[in-house]
């Protein structure tokens, strides 16, 4: 991970996470242990107009990155055509618009990216939302961790 450049705290989290999994931790919450959030607002009692203006210091923030190399793509997943010619990212990107333009708002937009998905997402936005490409902070890098054999834990 140190040859990849990646972050002290980054390797740090692996190598915690790491020793938690051979140490016979599953992760898994048991569902005992669960209980239901009380006194939830039923969404049909809701009144008033809704704060618009929330939205400027709002972030929309997207998982772009994480399986499908794993599934065998060549791209992010985000970029396969899922109804005519529209990508996921299409979808998403034309909603971010469709709001700013509704709300006069410049809700922020940001893609949780892959080493795997990122050339290829910041490459489509740049050829068909231009606008969005060129944004600061558009994205966010996941961190480059080892693939773990889960019957071997090498």
């Amino acid at each position: 991970m140190e040859a990849e450049g990646i972050a002290p705290s980054a390797i740090s989290a692996f190598e915690s996470t790491f020793n938690s999994l051979v140490s016979g931790n599953t992760g898994m919450i048991p569902e005992s242990t669960i209980s239901p959030a009380p006194d939830l607002v039923n969404a049909e009692t809701f009144s008033g107009d809704p704060d618009t203006s929330l939205l400027a210091s709002t972030v929309v923030l997207k998982l772009n990155g994480g399986l499908g190399t794993g599934m065998g793509l060549d791209k992010a997943k985000s970029l396969l055509k899922v109804k005519g010619d529209d990508t996921f990212l299409d979808l998403t990107a034309k909603q971010i618009v469709a709001m700013r333009e509704e709300f006069k708002s410049n809700v922020k937009f940001m893609l949780m990216n892959s080493f795997s998905t990122s050339a290829d997402t910041l490459e489509f936005l740049q050829k068909k939302y231009p606008d969005l490409a060129s944004e600061e902070g558009l994205e966010m890098m996941q961190n480059k961790v080892p693939k773990i054999d889960a019957t071997t834990l090498e």
